[in-house]
């Protein structure tokens, strides 16, 4: 199996998560980072899980903002979309995580920002899956 093949498997398998986490997850993700894989290769057939936690590795910095809006936020404007976004509370707040939670229109700006992460930083990807090889 090459290298190419097994970074688009893993690259589709965090876009799916992406698409399917819950909000929980998303938050834990911008807070702490902690994503992380595991692939089995069975003949020609790639098998990748995403899972939250683990050792630390290449993707574990994905998505990570530290408790800071995604930049999507920045691209609202004005308007419905800028009225439904409502006013976070401040970085650090503990109340931050409940708006959130309960934020739809926040949940999928962490989902956009995450996908660009994944599409944009390849080098992220290949250095994981050199990682896994290395160690098979």
């Amino acid at each position: 199996m090459d290298k190419e093949t097994i970074i688009e498997s893993v690259a589709r398998a965090l876009e799916s998560w992406i698409r399917h986490a819950g909000a929980a997850q998303l938050w834990r993700v911008q807070q702490q980072g902690s994503l992380g894989a595991s692939i089995v290769v069975e003949e020609d057939l790639v098998h990748v899980r995403v899972e939250l936690g683990g050792p630390r590795n290449p993707l574990s910095e994905l998505g990570r903002t530290d408790g800071r809006l995604p930049v999507t936020e920045a691209f609202l404007g004005n308007g419905a979309a800028a009225a439904s976004w409502g006013a976070p509370p401040p970085q650090g707040d503990p109340a931050r995580e409940a708006w959130f939670l309960s934020s739809e229109l926040a949940q999928e700006h962490a989902r956009q920002y995450l996908l660009a992460e994944v599409r944009e930083k390849r080098e992220v990807l290949s250095g994981f899956v050199e990682g896994w090889l290395a160690g098979r």
